[in-house]
């Protein structure tokens, strides 16, 4: 008696976690730098800044590889990402989630940052926002504190399905 309890007692926890869970998938867009300049270190920050805040929040994460697109795209969501996006939606996600870091020569922080959030399923934005860029930072750790204090303030989009 007591262990299809505590079965259904755990059965239950899964079911309850996952249903709280969306599956989400994300993409950090360079603009502005040339093609063999090397990976910023604020595109990596933004990156674990993302995977790392949704996760903590119970969601489902998955990424691509940071893409370098030299110019700003003229619409919400650039051609160069859409393979992206279609191997994001054959791995079943339901939100994806592009962080655009327009760069200007010579600098080491974005001009401004771009979130968008995109449902696959009917496929529509369903959130975005602008970002200037935050300034340098005393300290890595502080410049990601201030990255993942940001992205938690575009959760709850997701969570409001």
């Amino acid at each position: 008696m007591a262990n299809r309890l505590l079965v259904a007692l755990f059965i239950s926890t899964l079911l309850v976690f996952n249903a709280a869970a969306a599956t989400v998938s994300f993409l950090v867009i360079e603009t502005g730098l040339e093609a063999e300049e090397e990976l910023r270190q604020h595109s990596d920050l933004w990156e674990s800044g993302l995977l790392d805040v949704f996760f903590d929040s119970g969601h489902i994460v998955s990424n691509a590889p940071i893409l370098r697109i030299y110019s700003k795209s003229a619409g919400d969501f650039p051609n160069e990402a859409r393979p992206d996006f279609n191997d994001a939606i054959e791995g079943g996600v339901e939100y994806f989630i592009t962080a655009t870091l327009d760069y200007e020569a010579a600098q080491t922080l974005p001009a401004n940052v771009a979130v968008r959030i995109f449902r696959v399923s009917p496929y529509r934005k369903i959130h975005e926002q602008q970002y200037r860029s935050l300034g340098q930072t005393s300290t890595v750790q502080e410049e990601y504190d201030s990255i993942k204090a940001i992205v938690r303030g575009i959760v709850p989009h997701v969570n409001n399905r």
